[in-house]
């Protein structure tokens, strides 16, 4: 009996390692559905079918874009070969 109850005591302190977050649970910074296209990386942007009812903007590496936020906006950002480098929102 001894025994069993030393080895609940031992296993206490690594209850607390187990992970807080619920399976599945949505991103919350992920607020124009990014990680549905996120097997889009490392595509060339011009291989890939996106739909015409999400607004999307599709920018090369280091241009300059507008600094307004729309958190619906999908943003893809390609190299200067068109080949989808990251998505993000805003």
């Amino acid at each position: 009996m001894k025994y069993f109850a030393l080895m609940a005591l031992a296993a206490l302190p690594l209850s607390a390692c187990i992970a807080d977050e619920t399976p599945g649970a949505a991103d919350p910074t992920d607020t124009c559905g990014r990680t549905g296209y996120s097997s889009l990386v490392g595509s060339n942007i011009a291989a890939v079918s996106l739909p015409a009812d999400k607004t999307i903007r599709v920018l090369e590496e280091g241009q300059p874009a507008t600094m307004d936020y729309l958190e619906q906006r999908l943003n893809i950002e390609t190299d200067e070969d068109g080949i989808i480098l990251r998505l993000y929102c805003g």
